[in-house]
């Protein structure tokens, strides 16, 4: 049975169940801060800018992406040293809780906590505990590349 995840060695992770590509690291492990989700998207356009792993097509994830990593099963440790439950292929030390590009009414946004597994809705400007991490979707050629043809 092939692994859902693939580390592939230049700081990113591809979900081979999903189609996705994740960089490994997230923003607060890149730059030991905490986002508002303004400053999470100016996080994403500055991997783009830089063109991390080579890529400029780096977003922020929508809530069912960042849900889709949480799986009960698995473990890390967040920077607080609590249980996150994604796989271990991502770095340990990161956030909590990630920003997710679906906004809500009255200048929210959804977070995902991956030390509960439940969303919730956070004022944009907000600048608690929530990180950042960035997505890719996968091109053709990289499915191709990584046997994920349909």
């Amino acid at each position: 049975m092939e692994k859902r995840f693939v580390d592939l060695g230049d700081g990113t992770v591809v979900d081979r169940e999903e189609g996705l590509m994740w960089k490994q690291t997230d923003g607060f492990q890149d730059e030991s801060t905490w986002y508002d989700w303004f400053a999470a998207e100016k996080y994403i356009t500055g991997l783009n800018t830089s063109k991390f792993a080579g890529r400029r097509d780096w977003r922020m994830p929508t809530l069912d992406e960042a849900e889709s990593l949480f799986d009960e099963t698995v473990s890390i440790r967040d920077c607080d040293r609590f249980e996150v439950f994604i796989d271990p292929v991502f770095s340990p030390g990161c956030g909590h809780s990630i920003w997710t590009m679906t906004l809500k009414p009255h200048n929210g946004a959804v977070i995902f906590y991956y030390r509960y597994g439940h969303p919730n809705v956070n004022n944009r400007d907000d600048p608690s505990k929530d990180s950042i991490r960035g997505v890719r979707n996968l091109t053709e050629e990289e499915r191709a590349t990584l046997g994920l043809d349909d």
